[in-house]
């Protein structure tokens, strides 16, 4: 399996080549792949708010799914993706956690720090049916969503500065007490490891800043992260037969 996060991809900055070359590498394997959120700098999944970039996106996703599973997981830069383009993935979910039922857990992890009220706030005022419905209508939907990628931007900056240790293993030990064995985790866009006990919390580093993807091999527990460039001498995992 494939954990692919924060790219924050921009056609502006020219982000899109590279992730887009990616894409035609992975497309060459076969294992299973997970967007764990922010893959674009802003989706709002709406008619009018979406670039060229997202509808290639979304037909290489449609394209792939018929060989494997692409999962999709919303981060704080999707808006209403997993309900609009469901087609587009062999599951999608705008929940800010997903377990797979075999002990592992996999999430944006932009809800993980409970101090950081202000951006829970605006979370909850923007990702909602309510906002929903008036974004559909409003006829200056550009000037909408660069005023929301610009809020998004400078939220909470001093919660954004250093990584929420405290938050995260509470997180962890809630997940320890649940049976969770695994867990993976974005947002952060840091690369750090977290043990409690025998439940493992793994934060993936940013595509972004790293180009660095992550494979998780879900029979031996295996995580190895490195960069896409390298996926030719990362042969994939063996496909589980049965």
């Amino acid at each position: 399996m494939m954990l692919i996060t924060d790219a924050h991809v921009n056609t502006a900055a020219g982000t899109h080549r590279p992730f887009f070359r990616m894409l035609d590498a992975l497309g060459k394997t076969s294992e299973d792949i997970v967007f764990m959120g922010d893959i674009f700098d802003l989706w709002i999944a709406l008619p009018g708010y979406e670039e060229a970039a997202h509808t290639r996106f979304l037909s290489w996703c449609r394209e792939q799914k018929a060989g494997r599973k692409i999962g999709y997981i919303e981060g704080n830069h999707e808006f209403f993706l997993a309900e609009e383009k469901a087609d587009a993935f062999s599951w999608a979910t705008a929940r800010a956690v997903l377990a797979d039922g075999r002990g592992n857990l996999f999430c944006h992890g932009d809800c993980i720090n409970r101090r950081d009220r202000n951006y829970l706030r605006f979370r909850e005022l923007t990702k909602n049916r309510a906002v929903k419905q008036i974004l559909r209508i409003l006829p200056s939907g550009p000037f909408w969503a660069e005023t929301i990628k610009k809020k998004l931007r400078h939220t909470n900056q001093a919660f954004r500065s250093a990584l929420p240790r405290e938050e995260i293993l509470r997180f962890l030990s809630a997940a320890r007490a649940l049976g969770l064995k695994r867990i993976f985790v974005g947002h952060f866009h840091q690369e750090v490891f977290f043990r409690c006990g025998d439940t493992h919390l793994h934060i993936l580093p940013d595509w972004m800043t790293t180009r660095r993807i992550t494979r998780f091999n879900r029979r031996t527990g295996q995580v190895s992260h490195f960069r896409w460039e390298a996926l030719d001498r990362h042969p994939p995992l063996p496909r589980k037969m049965g």
